[in-house]
């Protein structure tokens, strides 16, 4: 008989949370347009937090263009681009 039982490290986390990138509009204007680029640490489908990395602020007239969600292979390439430029123990 094989044993089935998993440890506490095996299981899924209760609450797992998502990574997604996300374009915006910032404008209605097809001549000039604005847009927001932010990565996002979403608990739901509607819910979470984000960082803006590009474009205005958010005034409550954006709209979503496209959202990729994140893999982990993806974050591990993005953790090693960004240690190559900002050593750990850099400064702030």
């Amino acid at each position: 008989m094989t044993d089935t039982t998993t440890t506490r490290e095996e299981q899924a986390p209760a609450t797992s949370k998502k990574v997604t990138i996300t374009l915006d509009t910032a404008n209605s204007d097809k001549r000039f347009p604005a847009y927001q680029l932010s990565i996002n640490a979403m608990d739901g489908e509607d819910s979470g937090h984000g960082y803006r990395l590009m474009g205005p602020k958010y005034v409550g007239r954006s709209r979503n263009l496209r959202t990729v969600e994140l893999s982990q292979r993806d974050a591990d390439e993005i953790r090693a681009i960004l240690d190559e430029a900002f050593p750990q123990g850099g400064t702030r």
